[in-house]
């Protein structure tokens, strides 16, 4: 059952990073990172993926509140 998981996990892993490097022409040094937490990593893009597609908020508020947020914590992105 734990193997299971685990090769679950590594499967999710390398959608997302194969998913994350169409979307952004590039590999990204925290996907490494959260890599390493697979249940963190799968959280996170469930989230990001759900923030994408909600249309709550108008999407050029949404770009800038992303620029604000990257400029604040000193983002190179």
């Amino acid at each position: 059952m734990v193997e299971e998981e685990s090769l679950l996990n590594k499967l999710q892993v390398a959608l997302i990073r194969r998913f994350a490097r169409k979307r952004l022409k590039k590999d990204i040094a925290p996907l490494d990172t959260l890599a390493t937490h697979p249940d963190v990593l799968i959280a996170y893009t469930r989230y990001s993926l759900a923030l994408d597609k909600t249309n709550l908020v108008p999407a050029k508020l949404k770009k800038l509140a992303q620029i604000r947020a990257a400029k604040l914590v000193e983002c190179p992105f």
